[in-house]
């Protein structure tokens, strides 16, 4: 008898721990191609309520409530229409996306998942309900619960002497004339709580805790980091006249360009630089391959066109100048 209960035992434990195992996979399983369907659902022309009951779904799709050690592992291959960035340390994983209503304003989405000492835990960002004047705005410290909207594309980590600042790169619709762009800084203090803007952007004259780009919503702006440098470059805003100044639909880049450079501790201002990926006669010391620019490319569509175009007509009136000082020389 006994013989017999020890049976029907082993194998009644047998069973609850392969229904455990059959629990987890269901539980641990992510269905991309649905979240890659609305997602793409949410990037139509819709109605507002129709593209925000989607959006509550595709919310509720993905996995952060459950299991978050999956979501932050999985590769996401299948989902092409939501930003899915994880920083190079794997200290945190970004899920953002736009929603572009029907009136020309614009809505945005992020979850962080953090890993603090170990512990994975996630926020979903709660969009600012106050609107800030610009030189307030390049100041204004903000967290979770008051963050400034964007669609980010990069994450740049840079480590002072007791924190490490992660400078984000992001883009926004802002509204029917004006488009923006961001360099952005997130950081974390020692409970894992987020802050977003830090005191570490330098020019001669000021320091400020963010940088901010608006420009026409026609126009295009070039904003990437140079790894090989240590710097972020970006395209020189300007009006096509002075009286124009401070209308910022009216702004668009310029030939010039201008630069970040991290100095260690802050990022410190450069005026009037090269390009590294426009560089035609290695004026910046490093070699960028074309395969690099089509990288650049694929995070910035709008303004890949424009920037090339720019970049080969700078390299035909090097290499012509070159060849008038060297024809000079022989004579």
């Amino acid at each position: 008898m006994r013989i017999l209960i020890t049976i029907a035992l082993f194998f009644s434990v047998q069973l609850s721990l392969f229904a455990q195992h059959e629990t987890q996979l269901t539980t641990t399983k992510v269905d991309q191609a649905r979240i890659e369907f609305l997602a793409n659902s949410v990037l139509q022309e819709l109605p507002k309520h129709e593209k925000d009951s989607l959006n509550q779904l595709l919310i509720q799709e993905l996995p952060f409530d459950d299991n978050l050690a999956t979501t932050f592992r999985t590769n996401f291959n299948e989902v092409k229409s939501i930003s899915i960035l994880t920083s190079p340390d794997s200290a945190f994983r970004i899920f953002n996306w736009e929603m572009a209503y029907l009136d020309g304003t614009n809505r945005y989405e992020c979850f962080i998942i953090k890993n603090i000492e170990g512990k994975l835990q996630y926020d979903h960002l709660q969009a600012s309900d106050s609107t800030f004047d610009r030189e307030k705005l390049i100041n204004k410290q903000l967290g979770a619960k008051n963050w400034l909207p964007a669609l980010y594309y990069e994450i740049i980590p840079v480590k002072s002497r007791f924190q490490t600042f992660y400078t984000l790169l992001g883009w926004d619709g802002n509204d029917v004339l004006t488009n923006k762009k961001y360099i952005e800084v997130l950081w974390f203090d020692k409970t894992g709580k987020i802050h977003f803007g830090a005191p570490i952007f330098k020019d001669n004259r000021s320091v400020q805790s963010r940088v901010v780009f608006e420009y026409g919503g026609q126009n295009a702006m070039n904003l990437n980091y140079e790894n090989q440098l240590e710097r972020v470059s970006f395209s020189h805003l300007a009006p096509p006249s002075s009286t124009l100044e401070g209308v910022y639909e009216y702004y668009g880049a310029d030939v010039t360009f201008d630069a970040y450079e991290w100095k260690g501790k802050y990022w410190q201002f450069i005026s009037e630089v090269i390009p590294a990926w426009a560089d035609p006669k290695g004026r910046t010391e490093v070699n960028i391959s074309k395969k690099a620019f089509n990288e650049k490319d694929a995070a910035n569509p709008n303004a890949a066109s424009k920037v090339l175009k720019e970049a080969e007509k700078r390299k035909k009136i090097a290499d012509d100048k070159l060849k008038e000082e060297k024809g000079t020389n022989t004579d």
